[in-house]
């Protein structure tokens, strides 16, 4: 199917990620052009190298979600660049997970400033050019927690169910203009931990819940982002759709 994404220009947050890695390396099969954006300097820029190798227009720039300023510079970054911005991508997430009564300020700040905030930033400095263009398509990867609680991550679930929030009044604030938001709700994927060896060690245990009997991969849930991101979408918004092998159907 084509996607009809050539020459789209798609801006992407947390795009070092090994999500975000493979979200971008199909935007650029299908034609699309990327501003790639995240903390991670080295990683941002090798995937940026890696694409251009490849025929992809790309341009990667450092960019921290939780400033304001910081993203707003950026968003203009990108829009004297490519022209303008047609899509978002948030990929960018951090988790501090721990027992709730345990945890303490600066570590909801941090995991608020990131999930929320940087949602909230971003398409605060994007909508604007997409509604005077009267075009855009935004989608949010989260994990399963913000629609169904999780044990230990109480303050993340709190952050991303504040994402849906956000994509579900913008859908009906926005959508006169031509503009799309979803959100891809993710279960566990074999990428996803930061802690080395924690999933091979606790593999057994981690896949029990899902009915198709194995983690995620960002292959997996690229498709769906695309999808969304797509002119073959244009009546859908305001969904959370779940890439999650089955650990909740709801």
């Amino acid at each position: 199917m084509d996607l009809r994404l050539k020459d789209k220009v798609a801006f992407i947050c947390g795009g070092a990620s090994p999500t975000g890695r493979e979200i971008s390396a199909n935007f650029v099969k299908e034609g699309a052009k990327l501003f790639l954006t995240d903390i991670m300097i080295d990683q941002g820029k090798e995937l940026a190298d890696e694409l251009i190798s490849k025929g992809g227009d790309v341009l990667f720039a450092k960019m921290d979600v939780s400033g304001y300023q910081e993203v707003a510079s950026t968003v203009k970054q990108a829009e004297a660049h490519f022209g303008r911005v047609d899509i978002l991508v948030f990929v960018t997430g951090y988790a501090i997970p721990g027992k709730f009564v345990e945890s303490g300020l600066e570590s909801w700040k941090k995991q608020v400033d990131v999930n929320l905030y940087g949602m909230l930033n971003v398409t605060h400095a994007l909508l604007p050019g997409m509604i005077e263009r009267k075009y855009g398509k935004v989608v949010s990867l989260m994990g399963d927690s913000s629609r169904i609680g999780e044990n230990n991550l109480s303050v993340l679930a709190a952050a991303r169910a504040g994402q849906i929030g956000l994509i579900k009044s913008l859908a009906k604030e926005v959508g006169r203009f031509n503009i799309t938001l979803n959100g891809v709700s993710l279960g566990i994927l074999d990428t996803s931990h930061h802690k080395p060896g924690f999933i091979e060690k606790n593999r057994e245990k981690l896949v029990r819940p899902y009915p198709l009997g194995r983690l995620g991969m960002p292959e997996d849930v690229a498709p769906m982002v695309l999808l969304l991101c797509s002119d073959r979408s244009s009546w859908i918004t305001g969904q959370i759709i779940s890439v999650n092998g089955g650990f909740a159907m709801v």
